[in-house]
């Protein structure tokens, strides 16, 4: 009878050619272990002194620049580092004893010698200061 290849046979074939394939090529020759190098003993030395303690940093208050009567912006608003020096009669609107420490605007306390305006974003203004965007603060 002539040996026919069939799915079946195949199928019955394919296991034993998987488990002669993984034999053949799952042996390794067996090679004596290589011995491991030890280091030499370094000589010992005596400890480190412990560390001696620092001083925490002290922070230092930023200082903030003040902003330049000369620079644009405050030209465009007429802003001067002392309100006496207003020009009354450019800016209709000063109000005689208006200061930017009485402003809305000013970011710090009534008595600061200065603070933080929004108007000049990373400056401070004069807390006897006045420019032409001064309103009354609530």
């Amino acid at each position: 009878m002539p040996t026919v290849s069939t799915r079946r046979r195949f199928i019955e074939i394919l296991p034993v050619a998987g488990v002669a394939l993984l034999a053949a090529c799952s042996k390794v020759a067996e090679t004596p272990p290589t011995p491991v190098a030890v280091p030499a003993p370094t000589p010992t030395t005596p400890p480190a002194p412990p560390p001696v303690a620092t001083p925490a940093p002290v922070a230092t208050p930023k200082v903030v620049a003040m902003v330049d009567e000369k620079s644009a912006q405050a030209m465009a608003l007429g802003y001067v580092s002392d309100s006496s020096r207003a020009d009354k009669v450019k800016y209709k609107n000063y109000v005689a004893g208006s200061q930017c420490s009485g402003c809305a605007l000013y970011l710090g306390k009534a008595d600061d010698a200065a603070a933080g305006c929004p108007l000049f974003p990373g400056k401070q203004v004069a807390g006897k200061g006045w420019c032409s965007s001064w309103a009354k603060k609530a």
